[in-house]
């Protein structure tokens, strides 16, 4: 049952923004992650996607030509446990046979100031496609490569995520926190 619970983590809202093949800015891949924190019985559950897609064009002094879409392979989660992982493709959770990947596209960005921006997008898994923010923090690192860095809520059962007796949120929590790293070359 623990297992069960575990699995729902990845819920959908980690989908949200990964990749493994990235164009436009060449997104570096190797430092960037899409990780997500769920509750189980009240006991924070972690986990990560490993394979995904993104294309990225962030222009700040262009927010009108920039974007971000990303396609999360629903079947490369790690949940740190092989039984769980399983559990979580299956039909009352991701799905993964009829619903292979989740996808965000974005529809706007908005600079709120302060090295700080805000993502609106779709987000679609499970065949449910809901809008979404995303708050992201840019700064350089060391080597002058960008970083964006950010956090949103997701309800997993707006998109069916725990169906069955696992729509229950008192043993799965209904809330999973997505949070993204993207690691992008020095802007031009």
């Amino acid at each position: 049952m623990q297992v069960l619970l575990r699995s729902f983590v990845p819920s959908l809202a980690m989908l949200l923004l990964a990749a493994s093949q990235a164009e436009a800015q060449g997104l570096l891949i190797d430092k960037s992650e899409i990780r997500f924190v769920s509750k189980q019985m009240g006991v924070n559950v972690e986990g990560r996607f490993r394979k995904w897609k993104a294309n990225i064009v962030f222009l700040p002094k262009n927010l009108a030509k920039s974007k971000a879409e990303f396609e999360i392979d629903l079947g490369s989660i790690d949940l740190a446990s092989d039984e769980s992982e399983t559990e979580i493709k299956s039909p009352q959770w991701f799905n993964t046979a009829k619903f292979p990947v989740a996808h965000f596209a974005s529809t706007s960005i908005k600079n709120l100031g302060g090295d700080k921006y805000e993502i609106a997008g779709k987000l679609t898994l499970k065949g449910v496609t809901k809008d979404v923010v995303v708050p992201i923090a840019l700064k350089t690192d060391a080597t002058g490569n960008s970083v964006a860095e950010g956090s949103f809520p997701v309800k997993r059962t707006d998109y069916k995520v725990g169906e069955g007796i696992w729509a229950d949120t008192d043993l799965v929590g209904n809330d999973v926190v997505v949070r993204i790293r993207m690691v992008l070359p020095p802007l031009a």
